[in-house]
């Protein structure tokens, strides 16, 4: 991959290794110093994957893009007319590169050559599909990117303190784009939709217990037991129960392994909920077909002991994937072996 002019890099040409060996988990830990790149070397990848899904973005911009202030211009470098992004991908044998140039009006019309390795497998992105892409990979939002084959995980990620409504089950949130309004509401307030993590959550719970059509009880039982595999190692319980609240929604509620009155969920450590929505969700949207998972920041809340760990419950859960993960963390470095690891210098 190139890139010219994005951000604070003027020009950087990255190569990502292929695994050694038939088995090896296919990952890039990265690091620099702050300001060093990591966080525009993952956009960078995002994008691109984005643009060969998606066709032509031409002159695409935020609804209301005066009230969003100026999305576009913080992207290309200081004193450059523009930023100019590219990349040679390859899949199931297949090849293409895709090119992405950026001004302060917005992205130019991608180019693609050779076959577009996304397109069938994504789903067709809608004005506002395009917008919550872009706000999840360029940090707008706390949600996470979940657009198979590209998951993007941005260091502003959160599962969201809030409950879900049981009507929000029949939605399907990992595909389909928040609202325009809840979106702006996101940006000026730093409030986002209940976590599509939590509505994971209740649509197993729901299908378990076969109270709802369309719902398959041996999927969900399935969902839950991986689930309820990470909670017990991070959070020392499980989840069984939900409890009705008088608007409409439920909380999700966590039993204690050694006995006691069951909890909320939101009551778990920030480094817990998000160590295992983060596997949960990779291990949900990989489980049947590989993906590109880009992750800044892996050790957000985490304490140092599951640093190393994260890598270990990568390999245990999602094994074919292609991972590349953005760290300041020695423990993240360690846990992979030399080849793995690749500092950013700035010139």
């Amino acid at each position: 991959m190139s890139i010219q002019n994005y951000k604070k890099l003027d020009e950087l040409e990255i190569e990502f290794p292929a695994p050694l060996m038939d088995g090896d988990l296919d990952i890039l830990v990265l690091g620099s110093k702050n300001g060093g790149g990591k966080t525009s070397v993952l956009e960078c990848c995002a994008l691109l994957m984005v643009a060969g899904a998606v066709g032509p973005m031409k002159r695409q911009r935020f609804p209301d893009s005066e009230s969003m202030l100026d999305l576009y211009g913080p992207l290309v470098r200081a004193g450059s007319a523009k930023a100019v992004i590219a990349g040679d991908f390859e899949r199931d044998g297949k090849k293409c590169t895709v090119r992405l140039s950026i001004n302060s009006e917005g992205f130019g019309e991608p180019e693609v050559s050779g076959e577009s390795l996304f397109k069938n497998d994504a789903s067709q992105l809608r004005w506002d599909g395009l917008e919550q892409a872009l706000s999840s990979i360029l940090a707008l939002s706390g949600e996470p990117l979940i657009m198979p084959p590209l998951l993007h995980f941005n260091s502003y990620r959160k599962v969201q303190e809030s409950n879900p409504e049981l009507g929000m089950m029949a939605e399907d949130y990992h595909r389909k784009p928040a609202s325009r309004s809840a979106l702006l509401l996101a940006r000026r307030t730093t409030i986002t939709p209940v976590s599509a993590f939590k509505l994971e959550i209740l649509r197993s719970l729901m299908g378990q217990a076969s109270l709802f059509e369309g719902l398959d009880n041996a999927e969900s039982a399935s969902v839950l037991a991986t689930l309820n595999e990470l909670i017990k190692r991070y959070c020392g319980g499980r989840i069984e129960k939900l409890r009705p609240l008088p608007d409409n929604r439920v909380a999700i509620r966590i039993k204690p392994s050694g006995g006691g009155d069951s909890f909320s969920f939101d009551g778990l450590s920030s480094g817990q909920k998000e160590i295992v929505a983060t596997l949960f969700l990779i291990w949900r949207n990989t489980a049947e077909r590989p993906a590109v998972v880009l992750i800044d920041e892996p050790e957000l809340h985490l304490n140092v002991e599951w640093h190393g760990d994260f890598v270990e419950q990568l390999r245990r859960l999602a094994p074919r994937n292609q991972y590349i993960l953005a760290t300041h963390s020695e423990e993240f470095f360690r846990s992979v072996d030399e080849p793995r690891r690749m500092v950013l210098v700035p010139k």
